[in-house]
């Protein structure tokens, strides 16, 4: 054999080598690095994802922000793959109008099977009376929501006299092919036997009606037809959103300011509802500035 293939050889010999043991130095790495990230949001709601790159950068930025779940080191990991999508019954008409079947509940109550986040199926009493969604902390849990003491709170009344309970904004509520997107809802401790409440925080964004005899819900666009619309939108929509975010922030900053002088000991949490609705607020004008949505329709209390 020849000088020059002996060479080749050795040569050919050393590359594979030192393939095998990058490919063996990254798989460590990989191994040790890869997990499930979580952050806690300034509403308090705890977020998960298998990328950092999906976490807002004010959280990637903050020590304690961002919290990292790892694997043991070597661990395989297969490709995970999508949640299958949930089906929920009912019809859309050729008009828009989509046709929501309700379940008796007794009372002449109703339940109707909703879907939250994209994720978590709940069937939610139907409550027109009710001006949030409201959930169990079963459902809150499944969501990944864990309330803490200096969360967003707002005060109900109930028939043990007035009670705090947790304020967070849904991404994603979904009945039948209606979906509504950053939805306020608050988490109740005491709602036993039903996952909760579907109120006008979902129900509002639609004209509807409810036909008990024949037990369906009908949600239909906010728009009328050949109602100029942004967003999917009209714009008279955009504009009651817009009061309701303004209005509903100059009451709790007054709220706030009572409680905070009378020492009271929600008052913490009530600066943090104000700073919730803020952040839905920023959040809607985003949308709006995205979908060219006229100035006039934008409220300015």
């Amino acid at each position: 054999m020849s000088a020059l293939s002996k060479l080749n050889r050795v040569s050919c010999k050393i590359v594979v080598q030192f393939a095998l043991v990058l490919f063996v130095v990254l798989f460590a790495v990989n191994g040790s690095l890869a997990g499930i990230f979580s952050y806690r949001d300034d509403t308090g709601a705890i977020h998960f994802t298998d990328e950092i790159s999906n976490i807002p950068q004010q959280y990637r930025d903050s020590e304690q922000g961002v919290r990292k779940h790892r694997e043991s080191r070597g661990a395989y990991r297969a490709t995970p793959s999508p949640p299958a999508a949930i089906e929920l019954p009912g019809s859309v008409s050729s008009s828009g109008e989509i046709q929501v079947p309700l379940i008796p509940a007794g009372g002449g109550n109703f339940l109707v099977d909703t879907v939250i986040n994209g994720r978590i199926k709940a069937r939610l009493m139907l409550d027109t009376g009710a001006s949030l969604i409201t959930l169990t902390e079963e459902i809150a849990r499944k969501l990944g929501i864990s309330p803490y003491s200096g969360s967003a709170e707002l005060p109900f009344n109930t028939a043990g006299g007035e009670d705090w309970m947790p304020l967070v904004a849904l991404e994603l509520v979904a009945v039948g092919s209606a979906e509504t997107r950053l939805v306020e809802a608050s988490i109740n401790s005491h709602i036993k036997e039903i996952d909760g409440l579907l109120g006008m925080s979902f129900l509002g964004d639609f004209r509807f009606e409810i036909d008990r005899t024949n037990k369906r819900l009908t949600l239909k666009p906010p728009q009328t037809l050949n109602e100029l619309v942004w967003g999917d939108k009209p714009g008279n929509w955009w504009k009651s959103r817009f009061e309701h975010y303004d209005m509903t922030i100059k009451s709790y900053s007054s709220r706030a300011s009572f409680l905070q002088r009378r020492g009271h000991a929600k008052a913490m949490n009530m600066q943090k509802t104000v700073e919730f609705y803020k952040d839905l607020r920023q959040k809607l004008e985003t949308r709006a500035s995205i979908s060219g949505l006229p100035g006039r329709f934008r409220s300015s209390l």
